[in-house]
């Protein structure tokens, strides 16, 4: 049994799902099957029920490689599930993990596996944790320590370079920034991700949930706090970014991206 970064995904409420929505859960699948993850020769994709697994084995190719596609791999998943009211909670960890194929069934197991699933379990919170050894090969996404072994990974680029940019202070006064900065382009989809996440912090039934997006609300604030003070207060209008610009166009975008993804 050999060593490998290994990424866990776990599709959250999934049981409901499959008992309300059956479409929905069609939907979900042609998701994770059009993901870019099987496009890339290097890394193994095992999906099975709520559950992903991703790993690959070391070789002689860089680790910071890997631990970046890993990160990107959840980047991917997380932009095709927002709008669609499905979450999930990720954790990249690194350890012992076999997989092969008998001549009728398919073998997966190992530490990794474990100790992944166990982790997993205990985090009160949605998105992608990463275990400190993968993190420390991790020099692309920032991260905010959540407990002695893990941290929690922000894969919103758009938001990043916002906060980049402009430390917070909104709106911004030169429309041109927005206008030619590509990374801009996405900032409607981290928009929707934390408008949603705001709200099922505060309406959904269950306290469970709303305790898994409260905490991620909060991640999200420690890195973010003047941005989503002011989308909380008006409401997530893309006018806080800039009220310069007309967001139409953007908006028909996302939404029909949104809605492409709904019906794939």
């Amino acid at each position: 049994m050999t060593e490998k970064y290994f990424l866990y995904i776990d599709i959250l409420n999934f049981a409901n799902l499959v008992k309300s929505n059956s479409r929905k859960v069609n939907m979900l699948y042609k998701i994770i099957d059009s993901l870019n993850v099987h496009q890339h020769p290097n890394f193994n994709t095992i999906v099975f029920s709520d559950t992903i697994l991703v790993y690959t084995d070391i070789g002689h190719v860089d680790p910071k490689y890997f631990v970046m596609y890993a990160c990107e791999f959840a980047q991917d998943l997380q932009h095709r599930l927002i709008g669609q009211h499905i979450f999930f909670r990720a954790i990249l960890v690194f350890g012992k993990f076999n997989h092969y194929h008998l001549k009728h069934i398919e073998c997966f197991y190992g530490q990794a596996l474990i100790d992944a699933y166990f982790q997993e379990k205990d985090i009160p919170a949605i998105g992608l944790f990463i275990d400190n050894t993968c993190n420390k090969n991790n020099d692309i996404f920032p991260t905010e320590r959540f407990n002695d072994n893990l941290s929690f990974v922000y894969l919103n680029q758009s938001l990043e370079r916002l906060q980049s940019d402009t430390g917070g202070t909104l709106p911004i006064v030169d429309p041109f920034l927005l206008e030619e900065t590509e990374a801009y382009w996405e900032i409607l989809w981290d928009i929707k991700q934390l408008q949603d996440i705001h709200y099922y912090m505060n309406q959904d039934p269950n306290p469970i949930v709303r305790t898994k997006h409260l905490t991620t609300w909060h991640l999200f604030r420690r890195r973010y706090q003047k941005i989503l003070d002011k989308l909380e207060a008006d409401n997530f209008s893309p006018n806080v970014i800039c009220n310069k610009v007309d967001w139409s166009e953007r908006i028909k975008l996302f939404k029909n991206e949104i809605k492409y993804f709904s019906n794939i």
